[in-house]
């Protein structure tokens, strides 16, 4: 539920497709990167871009 409320709030990096929800490769590579190099357990908060005032401000 935690990316699901980072995706919803525009913070955590995802592709909507007729509802359906697709997390980037590229973002799961980089947590699996940290959690192995650190060897630790991640959490995907970890991973969230900073919130800013609007949502979707730029063209797509």
């Amino acid at each position: 539920m935690t990316i699901y409320r980072a995706v919803n709030e525009g913070v955590f990096s995802a592709i909507r497709t007729r509802g359906r929800i697709s997390i980037p490769a590229k973002a799961i590579d980089a947590m699996e990167e940290v959690a192995v190099a650190q060897m630790r357990a991640v959490d995907s908060s970890e991973f969230t871009l900073p919130k800013t005032g609007s949502r979707g401000g730029g063209s797509r």
